[in-house]
């Protein structure tokens, strides 16, 4: 197993390589995840690592936003976030958004919804180069259609852990050693907050909380509160 900082020379290079035959994990701000390509072998290898069953849903760590943008259904947003750029708004959070018609469902996409995680800095750029190199490495069957090749993102833990998602370095550590994972990209905690991020479920109308999470209340009051009343 390799352990390289995120803005140590050749990370991104190490990250691009590996991740074309195995799985990553990546220290972002609140947690520990695992990255895979966006493809049925990529699942597969999700899978494999978190001894999960089979044909579960993985959500994206979004990379250029314009991309993702570009696969929401036309119509399923609310104005004030309809756009790539009003997007951002959500930085810090899981975003999820209609992909679909409802009755289709893959292990990307649940219900006609899909959902990508979207972070600042240094991670976006490293999720970014990831996009980029598996440019070549689309799966549509998964995607709705959609040539989408943002890595597949998960929390880096066994399925169903009693302790939940790994915010250590410690537990971390072991669990990329047990699963044979070969390349840890660490980064740095945020001060004070950790866990999973929270998820924002958006429609035409509203924005529904799937998942409660770090800065959940400064992210919701970024939004009109009128959308969380639609919601309700």
């Amino acid at each position: 197993m390799h352990v390289m900082h995120i803005s140590e020379p050749g990370a991104f290079d190490a990250a691009v390589e590996t991740i074309q035959r195995r799985p990553i994990v990546v220290q972002l701000p609140t947690v520990f995840v695992l990255l895979a390509p966006a493809t049925s072998e990529g699942a597969a290898w999700l899978d494999d690592a978190k001894q999960r069953q089979p044909h579960k849903n993985y959500g994206t760590a979004i990379g250029d936003v314009e991309r993702f943008y570009n696969m929401v259904t036309p119509g399923t947003l609310p104005p004030e976030l309809d756009g790539a750029e009003r997007l951002n708004v959500l930085t810090g959070a899981f975003i999820r958004c209609t992909v679909a018609p409802a009755d289709y469902s893959s292990v990307a996409v649940r219900g006609g919804s899909h959902q990508g995680v979207l972070l600042p800095g240094p991670h976006r750029d490293l999720f970014t180069a990831l996009e980029a190199a598996l440019s070549d490495h689309a799966d549509p069957d998964i995607m709705a259609g959609h040539t989408y090749t943002a890595p597949l993102c998960t929390s880096c833990n066994i399925s169903g852990h009693p302790d939940g998602s790994i915010v250590e370095w410690g537990p971390a550590r072991q669990f990329a050693l047990q699963r044979a994972i070969p390349l840890v990209i660490r980064g740095e905690a945020a001060a004070g907050v950790a866990g999973s991020y929270p998820i924002f479920a958006l429609s035409a109308t509203s924005a529904r909380i799937e998942r409660d999470g770090p800065r959940l209340e400064e992210l919701r009051a970024a939004l009109p509160a009128r959308l969380f009343e639609q919601a309700a």
